[in-house]
């Protein structure tokens, strides 16, 4: 595994995902909350990269990295207050589509296929 590759695919999408923030006029941590979408696409990015295998095909690395994509963002939902929240909602379904680009880069990139493996 290339582990600046995957941590670069992370982090560049998550800040990606987590720029919106900046569009809200009333969000008084918008600093905290890049740096906390950054770091969810770089916990993203790298347990995909431990799940998946060189061999593995492009459809099965998206998958996978969707399913981490909504469990990081399942955690940030029920930080936010879950249903309660208003904006909330919004966050599962960039998670998703965030953590499915991330599986697919980080099989692309971020894995690195050894001599000695083969």
């Amino acid at each position: 595994m290339r582990v600046f590759n995957v941590v670069l695919i992370g982090a560049v999408l998550g800040a990606l995902d987590g720029v919106g923030i900046f569009f809200e006029p009333k969000e008084p941590y918008k600093r905290q909350i890049l740096g906390a979408a950054t770091l969810k696409g770089i916990l993203a990015a790298l347990l995909t990269a431990f799940s998946l295998v060189v061999t593995m095909r492009w459809w099965a690395a998206a998958g996978i990295g969707m399913f981490y994509g909504l469990a990081m963002s399942l955690v940030v939902y029920l930080a936010k207050g879950g249903p309660k929240s208003g904006d909330a909602p919004y966050v599962i379904p960039s998670g998703i589509i965030t953590g499915g680009v991330i599986g697919f880069l980080v099989l692309k990139w971020g894995l690195s296929t050894c001599a000695l493996s083969r």
